[in-house]
């Protein structure tokens, strides 16, 4: 009886191909995106995207808010974030209401887990030694 692939992958990890999908928060602010990240996301530049942030876990979650339950659009509706040609968004706000301080910078949130039908990504900080 042949094995099922779950099985057949019980105790193996997939291995990322490039860099750990990753988020960076720059020194001037910004959240960067890196390769990895974007082709998980599948996100191209000027896409708008929702942030929602978890203090007690220090992670982000990135919404794809063509894709996400159009009932939960209002709650959402304050949380805009355009992605420029670079794959920068501006994260001013964010950094002061959570004291993301300049001088700490960079900080590096990486893939965490997402949702199955790619609407949500969570990417947690990394914390420095």
């Amino acid at each position: 009886m042949p094995e099922s692939k779950s099985t057949l992958l019980d105790g193996f990890e997939y291995v990322a191909s490039d860099a750990t999908p990753s988020i960076t928060l720059d020194n001037q602010r910004r959240f960067y995106i890196n390769t990895s990240a974007r082709r998980l996301m599948d996100i191209v530049p000027y896409e708008r995207l929702a942030l929602a942030y978890n203090p007690r876990e220090k992670a982000i979650a990135i919404v794809r808010t063509n894709i996400v339950n159009p009932k939960d659009l209002a709650e959402i509706s304050t949380s805009n974030y355009s992605i420029d040609k670079r794959y920068y968004m501006s994260a001013r706000y964010f950094a002061k209401k959570y004291g993301y301080s300049p001088a700490g910078a960079p900080y590096s949130f990486i893939y965490d887990r997402g949702a199955s039908d790619g609407s949500v990504f969570i990417f947690r900080l990394v914390e420095s030694d």
